[in-house]
């Protein structure tokens, strides 16, 4: 009978520890999968090459954070949906290659980012913010010469954005095969298709996509690992695959491989 008891008592609390933590993530997704960073508002970014800050309001109330970067000549603008952590501060630091290649850069931070306004409160919308900020821009240029670029988690955000809208080019860097497959590789004890408010399907989007699509990944990426967007390729044998051998997850624009087809691609 006592050892009954305490078998029972102990499964109870493992039940016990393992709702908790299901919980636990259920409700602090947000700030585990985003992690943002604040910037006050009169903060000056401190980037050498031409640019123009912007808010654009999305919502009611709710004003999001934009860098134009400028070319001197411009063949056109590239959209870049950032990744996950840090801000415009961090991520525009990746403009500068562009630009050098003759291109306007328009990047922006998502909700609760450096100086953006209010909080991501699920997935959807993320999708329509990122969507009204691309209506923007297409007012300032055609359709024929934007090209769309998602990094890391904004992977599955460009991609479902270029399945709905009119680009030039789909570029992804980094990308995962679709957002739950990424949570199952890092936290492989989740459920995480039961728990998790965030889908990023970019395998369902790809087939919607008109535009010419590139991807880009490191085989030592340890973020997003390369057999991730490698079966993207696998799925979608018409998509332009790049293998970038000894690349990690922040190392792209280093690498020699993508310099010289990015070059080719955009000249």
């Amino acid at each position: 009978m006592e050892t009954f008891v305490w078998t029972f008592l102990i499964t109870i609390v493992l039940i016990g520890l393992i709702v908790g933590v299901l919980l636990a993530f259920y409700f602090l997704q947000e700030k585990i999968i985003f992690s943002p960073i604040k910037l006050d508002e009169d903060y000056h970014y401190p980037f050498e090459i031409e640019f123009e800050e912007k808010f654009y309001e999305v919502d009611l109330g709710i004003r999001l954070n934009t860098l134009l970067f400028k070319a001197k000549e411009s063949k056109g603008l590239i959209f870049y949906v950032h990744g996950n952590a840090d801000n415009l501060r961090y991520w525009g630091q990746f403009a500068a290659f562009f630009v050098y290649l003759g291109y306007d850069v328009f990047m922006f931070d998502f909700r609760g980012f450096g100086k953006s306004d209010g909080k991501i409160k699920g997935e959807r919308l993320l999708q329509r913010d990122t969507k009204r900020l691309y209506l923007k821009m297409l007012e300032q240029y055609d359709s024929s010469k934007i090209h769309i670029y998602g990094f890391s988690l904004g992977t599955g955000i460009a991609a479902r954005l270029a399945s709905r809208q009119p680009c030039a080019t789909l570029f992804l860097e980094a990308p995962y095969f679709n957002f739950v497959a990424l949570i199952n590789y890092h936290k492989g004890y989740l459920p995480a298709s039961w728990i998790s408010r965030y889908y990023f399907r970019t395998n369902k989007y790809l087939k919607d996509v008109e535009a010419p699509i590139h991807i880009f990944h490191g085989t030592e990426d340890r973020k997003v690992p390369y057999f991730l967007g490698k079966k993207l390729k696998d799925n979608f044998p018409e998509v332009n695959f790049y293998k970038v051998e000894g690349c990690t997850h922040n190392e792209m624009q280093e690498m020699k491989l993508f310099q010289e087809e990015m070059k080719r691609i955009l000249t």
